[in-house]
């Protein structure tokens, strides 16, 4: 069973790979309903860059940046 923690992070992936598929890009950070979930964006790709990052949710994280570079 996921922990609370491992249930939030998945939700907010979810939340946002449906924004990028439905806009092809990261929330506008001047939208306020958007902010949140590119601060959790933002907060997560500095994980990684500290070396704190789970594989198995870096590897869903470059997915989207994947999505990302197809759109443009």
């Amino acid at each position: 069973m996921a922990t609370r923690n491992e249930q939030k992070w998945q939700a907010n992936f979810n939340k946002l790979k449906a924004y990028i598929e439905e806009h092809g890009q990261l929330p506008d950070k001047k939208k306020e309903p958007d902010r949140n979930l590119l601060n959790w964006w933002k907060y997560n790709k500095r994980l990684i860059k500290q070396g704190k990052m789970d594989a198995e949710r870096y590897v869903k994280l470059m997915m989207l940046s994947n999505m990302r570079v197809r759109h443009l």
